[in-house]
């Protein structure tokens, strides 16, 4: 079944820049989760310093958060979601098989969790990309090893309970968005510091009412959505990870009609559908 919806430095970043001036590119050190380390050969040393005179602009208007007044109101919300478009029921069948997946390591052409291949961050400055800055933040879990435990649970559209998400061969990746990061230009998590390749990414928000629902977007620019049947697949690894409800923030228009914008995510009466677990109903 398809919707015929939407179109579609702690550690780590940069850690040297080039000490001359060439015609050549220079090689940038990055080093990735787990120790791996690779050489960039990217940016012309003039760009390299263009980039991190932007990035420290960018750092000294940072947001500052006031962390003890994070939890507070946790229903507020200027969103109303318009009653679901389409409901979708996944076969448990389908939904057992994802369970039983493991990717050791992932080509750059390699289909996985049947969403779509593994690609780096885009659309930020290289110094934004810088996920071991925030090891002890970010969590992790894949089909059959269960839902996120110790999560914020607040209101769809409250921006101090949205926790960002990407997913790559090892599985969901999340974050509270709102968590002091002094190496992000934005003092805060961005998906360019959660990881710095994956498949698609977006926002999660999980309901306080029911433990087994949460509600998810596609509204991230460095792993943009790329087409409908992305967004099918990834609600249904959703459900693999343990939740009997996805409320996917989808619009009911035909692909190409106009990109996915922050109106399908946020707003009155923001359209979406429904997935959840056949047997559940």
């Amino acid at each position: 079944m398809r919707l015929h919806a939407i179109t579609q430095a702690k550690h780590g970043g940069v850690q040297a820049r080039p000490s001359s001036v060439s015609s050549r590119p220079h090689p940038t050190v990055r080093i990735y989760p787990g120790g791996s380390v690779r050489l960039h050969h990217t940016a012309l040393p003039d760009k390299v310093d263009e980039q991190l005179l932007e990035w420290a602009k960018a750092r000294a208007q940072a947001m500052v958060l006031n962390v003890e007044r994070l939890d507070d109101s946790p229903e507020a919300t200027d969103t109303s979601l318009d009653r679901p478009w389409r409901t979708v029921l996944v076969p448990s069948q389908r939904l057992e098989l994802l369970r039983h997946i493991d990717y050791p390591c992932a080509g750059v052409s390699t289909l996985l969790w049947g969403i779509g291949p593994e690609r780096a961050v885009a659309n930020c400055n290289p110094f934004d990309v810088n996920p071991r800055a925030i090891d002890f933040e970010r969590s992790t879990s894949r089909p059959g090893k269960g839902p996120f435990r110790d999560v914020a649970r607040g209101a769809y559209g409250n921006r101090n309970f949205k926790y960002l998400w990407a997913i790559d061969h090892r599985g969901m990746h999340i974050a509270r968005e709102m968590t002091p990061c002094r190496l992000s230009s934005r003092g805060i998590i961005t998906h360019s510091i959660l990881v710095d390749r994956g498949i698609v990414g977006g926002e999660i928000f999980f309901d306080r009412a029911e433990t087994g629902k949460v509600y998810l977007n596609f509204g991230s620019a460095r792993l943009p959505l790329e087409d409908a049947w992305q967004a099918e697949k990834t609600a249904e690894f959703v459900l693999a990870l343990g939740y009997h409800t996805v409320v996917a923030m989808l619009p009911d228009r035909k692909p190409g009609e106009r990109p996915y914008g922050m109106a399908d995510r946020y707003g009155n009466k923001v359209q979406n559908v429904v997935f959840r677990q056949a047997e559940d109903l």
